[in-house]
């Protein structure tokens, strides 16, 4: 806790439209509730007007969109941590180099004048180091333990999951199509079991992701949830025989950390940060590999010890690496040497 009487004020800051977000979002929740246990007081801050007269110190989230925060606090000579993914090696549109011209410029100022800025990944903060960062640190993102309970193979039930935004780029990048063409491979062998996917009906890409369930004749077995509660997809997590996430990249992977400490076995792939988060805990195709896939999907069914296995240890693996307390102690000591 804070010796101040007086507590000291956090501004957090992510522009967005819908600031439900800060309690859906993990990593946005997981970092208000550190700064609020180590005796913060948190200013939540969606847009501009949000941003509050008076702060201490301003935490912001993404590069590019936290510009105006960032020159409010060199106007005020307030500190600021700037935090986010580069993916700088992401050849999609999502990656770095395929950014508008002004994007780049924003995310180079901010790389220079944040006081410190936190990569959530060492493969991040290699990316990151190709553009010269002022004051870079490496910090993973934590898995809340307390809220993350871990379920036994033996109690789960037969269905795979799988969430992302049903957007037209993260259907490609996460390979929703690839999971539903592996899972049609295994349906007739495993009647029973059944495919989950979360995300909003709304998104622009789910028409086509129905059409194709449709076109294989799946409608009644591939279930999409729509958006859902932090709640339910923990529940879904605990519930599931495997999660299924062979993307082309990842900053980090939090889905994937998310269903490992809930002990659900995982299939993925070995680009971006992933074997960070995973280990040898896991089972790895190639995203594009339709194959590699549905193999992993036998593999986790028909070997249960070595399914029962990788629950197991996968839990293991977030609570020594990936926990809230310590991520917690590596932000506060970020946090006292810019206060004292």
């Amino acid at each position: 806790m804070l010796n101040n009487k007086k507590k000291k004020k956090i501004c957090f800051y992510v522009r967005t439209k819908h600031p439900e977000i800060f309690n859906l979002v993990d990593f946005y929740s997981n970092d208000i509730k550190i700064f609020q246990e180590l005796g913060y007081d948190v200013a939540i801050a969606n847009n501009l007007r949000s941003i509050p007269k008076e702060c201490d110190l301003f935490f912001i989230w993404w590069w590019s969109s936290g510009i105006v925060p960032l020159i409010y606090s060199k106007f005020f000579r307030k500190p600021a941590i700037m935090i986010g993914n580069l993916h700088y090696s992401d050849p999609s549109i999502q990656g770095y180099n395929a950014r508008p011209f002004y994007v780049k410029l924003f995310t180079r100022y901010s790389l220079k004048k944040s006081n410190v800025q936190l990569a959530t990944s060492k493969y991040e903060y290699f990316e990151i180091l190709n553009l010269n960062p002022r004051n870079l640190k490496m910090i993973y993102h934590a898995i809340d333990l307390r809220k993350y309970n871990f379920t036994s193979y033996k109690n789960r039930e037969p269905f795979l999951f799988t969430i992302t935004h049903l957007t037209k780029h993260n259907i490609s990048r996460k390979c929703v199509k690839e999971i539903i063409e592996a899972y049609n491979q295994i349906i007739t062998k495993y009647p029973e079991y059944k495919l989950y996917i979360a995300g909003g009906t709304n998104d622009n890409g789910y028409p086509e992701l129905l059409e194709k369930v449709i076109s294989l004749g799946l409608k009644d077995k591939v279930i999409f949830m729509g958006r859902i509660s932090d709640e339910e997809k923990i529940e879904t997590y605990q519930k599931c025989m495997m999660y299924i996430q062979p993307s082309y990249f990842e900053g980090f992977g939090l889905a994937i950390a998310e269903a490992m400490a809930c002990g659900a076995p995982v299939i993925t792939s070995s680009r971006g940060a992933i074997p960070e988060v995973v280990g040898n805990l896991g089972v790895f195709a190639e995203p594009d590999d339709i194959q590699g896939i549905t193999d992993g999907i036998n593999k986790l069914i028909e070997e249960k010890l070595f399914a029962e296995q990788l629950g197991i240890l996968g839990r293991k693996r977030i609570e020594e690496l990936f926990s809230f307390e310590k991520r917690k102690a590596e932000l506060k000591l970020i946090l006292d040497k810019l206060f004292h």
